[in-house]
């Protein structure tokens, strides 16, 4: 079955679906209220993302499962993208490693402990913890204010308790030194601890210590003492705020274009108690409502605690479907909320300021890591923390110019760039024009006594190569690392070699390489434009009766330039959209005349 009739078969019930190419791969993971409605719109005329419609192009199979309700759809769809990670999606990078605090709350004597995959099996999970040491010291300040049990699994009977009842690390149930009862005061006390409400808990340990001393269980009151010490110093590092006395996140992101940085500020009990920060790979047409929808969506899909309200700095794609999910998950009425003004407002400026600058250390981080590994598959003797990159734009040998961008420690260095006018190639020769500015290029800088580069990089393959090597022979630079970055496989040749560098495709250094590439492009092209636009100002067209800015335009981007226009047949003129053959004798007339 081939998937226009596939298509028909979609129910109008709710679900997840799976985006397909030809070998079976998952490129993207949805969920709808109604499938029918949802992937047909994607297959229908209509506006879409440049990203939507890239992946639209390479569909060629649709899965779909049906849920029983919206929630279970936007569960559902949570682990698909997580199992999957399909390419298309806006998903938390590395998400895998972000640990979490498991809870076993079902159990008769719950413990915690560090897990990685939250299970739908009855704990609570707190978390994600972005930094695993900071969830490591939670647990050990856990153990030691609260003894919960250590063993895993079923609690068996024991006529003595372990080690770690004896460095008071565990209340030893197992060998009956503590009361079911006084077990769960220890597991109330662990939630509201996790869930960042230390005022209620020191209020509640305050209780019990009084409790305990007129009880004359002096041993037990000096415990509590003890931890009501730890908690208030703990709680007293915080962040206080004047945001009230609820619970409640607020978020904001930064982005460019590969990659969003999202920072969580959580408030508990009108205390700042803590901060996240969690990248996503995202796309350069996505919107800011995507991005944030699908960062709440898995964020909250994983974590037991959601506060009633979630602050945003942008509105969310499906906002009431997603508050509809999560106030089912939570048990009680959750609000998402924008904000425009006051102290919140100005809590999410800081929290996107702080989102900017984690971004930027990570891009600088992405970009060490670049240069170390085109030293590792380049076989490089050293980083190569200048490069170069070269690329040439004309239009059928008309108007030619090249230009060298320059790249240093993985960044642009726009003050260095330079263009260049072809003066020495006639007609149509990449080759010829490549070395005539590596040449000029390199031929001013030993000049000017200023830095080579450590890498140099041309838009093209082996042939583009060869004739750069040539030139750099003649100018006693051979010493220079020479590559080039074929358009259309994205294939890097290092020259002498006659096979491509096996860089992997997703790897940070062809990304750089990609990088360069398309600089050196764009700035060609945008010096070519300017310097077609002015001939096409002051062309002698302009004097010809009937040729307007329109026809000029069509007839200089076409041919280049207007000498190239003289001595053309009519029917090449003819063939221009918008040029009849009357028009176009005319045009060819006047230029034999002038």
């Amino acid at each position: 079955m081939n998937l226009k009739e596939k298509l028909k078969y979609l129910p109008e019930k709710p679900g997840v679906y799976l985006l397909k190419d030809k070998e079976g791969k998952v490129l993207y993971v949805g969920k709808a209220l109604s499938l029918k409605k949802r992937v047909k719109s994607y297959f229908q005329r209509g506006v879409l993302s440049p990203r939507l419609e890239f992946l639209i192009s390479q569909v060629a199979d649709v899965e779909w499962v049906i849920t029983d309700s919206e929630t279970e759809a936007f569960l559902l769809e949570c682990n698909f993208i997580k199992y999957y990670r399909p390419r298309y999606n806006i998903r938390l990078r590395d998400d895998k490693s972000y640990p979490y605090i498991k809870f076993t709350v079902s159990d008769p004597f719950p413990q915690v402990f560090l897990i990685r995959n939250p299970e739908e099996d009855g704990s609570r999970y707190f978390g994600p913890y972005t930094n695993v040491k900071v969830a490591k010291r939670t647990l050990r300040i856990i153990n030691r204010l609260f003894p919960l049990r250590k063993c895993r699994g079923e609690l068996k009977k024991r006529t003595r308790p372990c080690l770690n009842y004896h460095i008071k690390e565990c209340s030893a149930p197992c060998a009956g030194k503590i009361t079911p009862e006084e077990y769960s005061l220890l597991v109330k006390n662990v939630s509201l601890f996790l869930e960042g409400h230390y005022r209620t808990l020191l209020s509640q340990l305050e209780e019990e210590m009084k409790k305990a001393s007129q009880e004359e269980r002096f041993e037990r009151a000096a415990k509590l003492r003890d931890s009501i010490i730890s908690i208030h110093r703990i709680s007293q590092t915080q962040k206080v705020s004047s945001l009230g006395g609820g619970d409640k996140d607020l978020i904001a992101f930064a982005r460019n274009n590969e990659e969003a940085c999202v920072l969580v500020f959580l408030f508990r009990e009108g205390k700042l108690i803590d901060k996240k920060h969690f990248l996503l790979r995202i796309y350069e047409g996505d919107k800011e409502e995507e991005i944030m929808a699908s960062f709440v969506k898995q964020y909250y899909g994983k974590t037991s605690f959601i506060p009633p309200e979630v602050v945003l700095e942008t509105p969310v794609e499906e906002s009431l479907s997603i508050e509809r999910w999560l106030s089912e998950k939570r048990g009680e009425r959750m609000k998402l909320r924008i904000t425009r003004q006051g102290e919140e407002l100005k809590l999410l400026q800081l929290a996107k300021k702080n989102a900017r600058m984690i971004l930027e250390q990570q891009e600088n981080r992405n970009k060490e890591k670049a240069l170390e590994q085109l030293k590792k598959y380049l076989h490089l003797k050293e980083k190569p923390d200048h490069i170069e990159g070269f690329d040439i734009s004309n239009i059928r040998g008309k108007q030619a110019t090249g230009s060298v961008v320059v790249f240093r420690r993985g960044k642009p260095d726009k003050e260095n760039y330079r263009r260049f006018k072809i003066k020495r190639v006639e007609g149509i020769n990449d080759f010829a024009m490549l070395s005539e500015v590596v040449t000029r290029r390199y031929q001013r800088i030993i000049k000017e006594e200023k830095d080579l580069p450590g890498l140099i990089l041309i838009d093209g393959g082996k042939g583009q190569l060869s004739s750069c090597a040539r030139a750099l022979k003649e100018l006693n630079l051979t010493h220079i690392p020479l590559v080039g970055l074929a358009k259309e496989l994205e294939e890097v040749y290092f020259y002498p070699q006659s096979l491509p560098v096996p860089i992997p495709e997703d790897s940070s250094a062809l990304k750089l390489l990609k990088e360069i590439r398309d600089e050196a492009h764009r700035f060609a092209h945008a010096h070519h434009r300017l310097i077609r636009g002015k001939e096409i100002k002051l062309s002698s067209l302009d004097r010809i009766p009937g040729v307007g800015e329109k026809t000029k335009r069509l007839l200089l981007t076409h041919f280049g330039s207007v000498s190239s226009i003289r001595g053309r047949k009519v029917e090449e003129l003819e063939k221009i959209p918008g040029i009849g053959r009357k028009k176009a004798k005319k045009i060819l007339e006047y230029l034999l005349r002038n």
